[in-house]
């Protein structure tokens, strides 16, 4: 009789320890330096503050590297995250081979905030991925070398840069998609190796204009603020800081949009706290929190701009609300060899 007793009493007494005494812990992460550490510092602690869970938040490699991390933990049935954040290439090439956990969608009510395209879901309806922040690329210039700011992405084609661009070397750098959208009509050129040659020329038009095609990001922002290159494709929120800082640089969204990035939170199929990630999700998606990225870090938001309390000038700093130029990560995906080894003949040709 006694035993049972007993046996009740201290399993209670443990289920109250636990969670009275131990909070749950989520690991979080992000890409590394500024980032992770801003989130860290000025993020995550007022999501502990309302839940009690703690976050232990890590820095994660380059994209492909922590693909590669995440697909090997996953054969061995371990997570090395609960959260990730993830560009919409490794959100798709993830989902392709069953990495992500399913999400319950009711536990993530705030997604009804978020502008249009920011839930992802499967074949069934399965919610898989939930929009984290935006960035953009757009049209930036060296205002003691350029007065007359762009319009539009054709400048690039009809103006006199003095043969001083600046361009990326990689094809999916958004320019392929600037391209289809300012002189093809839209994005549906490049569903052919055909169309994606075509527009491959057109961008070959504009090297004897070009000084540098660059991999290194630092290189083309030191050389455009000291005018070695009046203008060229470059992170807005990036520009728009050196500009506050005094530097001669100007970010201008062309009027067929700017380039847009996105990131995305995922949980690994074999995390241990699905739960607990989707109550991170939920207040990650808040206007408030949105709202908060975009003044601590420069990134876009991704919910809708009205729940926001972004001042005009604020919101400026970050975005833009006309419509963006998306990269086409699904056609570069699934042309990527053939894709990458044509647009390096076109520059190297």
């Amino acid at each position: 009789m006694y035993r049972p007793n007993s046996f009740i009493l201290s399993a209670s007494l443990l289920a109250f320890s636990a969670s009275a005494g131990f909070a749950e812990e989520l690991t979080v992460s992000a890409w590394g330096g500024f980032f992770e550490e801003t989130l860290k510092a000025e993020v995550y602690p007022g999501f502990t503050e309302e839940t009690g869970i703690e976050i232990r938040s890590i820095a994660q490699p380059a994209d492909q590297a922590w693909l590669t991390q995440l697909t090997n933990a996953a054969r061995a049935r371990t997570a090395p995250a609960d959260l990730s954040l993830v560009a919409d290439e490794v959100l798709i090439r993830g989902q392709s081979i069953g990495l992500w956990a399913t999400l319950d969608a009711e536990n993530i009510p705030n997604t009804a905030t978020l502008a249009d395209g920011f839930t992802k879901t499967d074949e069934d309806g399965n919610l898989y991925g939930v929009g984290a922040l935006s960035w953009f690329t757009t049209f930036v210039t060296n205002t003691d070398q350029v007065s007359d700011l762009p319009a539009s992405w054709a400048d690039l084609w009809t103006r006199d840069w003095d043969g001083k661009l600046g361009l990326t070397s990689n094809s999916n750098s958004g320019l392929m998609e600037v391209v289809a959208q300012t002189f093809f009509g839209g994005y549906e050129v490049m569903e052919t190796r055909e169309g994606l040659e075509q527009v491959i020329e057109k961008i070959a038009e504009l090297k004897p204009q070009v000084q540098l095609w660059y991999r290194d990001e630092g290189q083309f922002q030191q050389s455009l603020e000291a005018g070695e290159l009046v203008g060229g494709l470059y992170y807005h929120d990036v520009t728009m800081l050196s500009a506050a800082d005094g530097l001669p640089v100007a970010s201008t969204f062309p009027q067929e949009g700017g380039i847009l990035g996105d990131a995305y939170w995922i949980v690994p199929r074999d995390s241990e706290h699905v739960a607990a990630a989707e109550k991170f999700i939920n207040y990650m998606a808040r206007p408030d929190v949105q709202a908060k990225l975009a003044r601590t870090l420069g990134v876009a938001p991704v919910a809708q701009r009205d729940t926001m309390d972004l001042s005009d000038e604020e919101f400026a700093a970050v975005g833009s609300a006309g419509t963006p130029i998306r990269v086409q990560t699904e056609i570069h995906l699934r042309e990527s060899d053939w894709l990458s080894d044509r647009y390096l003949e076109m520059i190297s040709r």
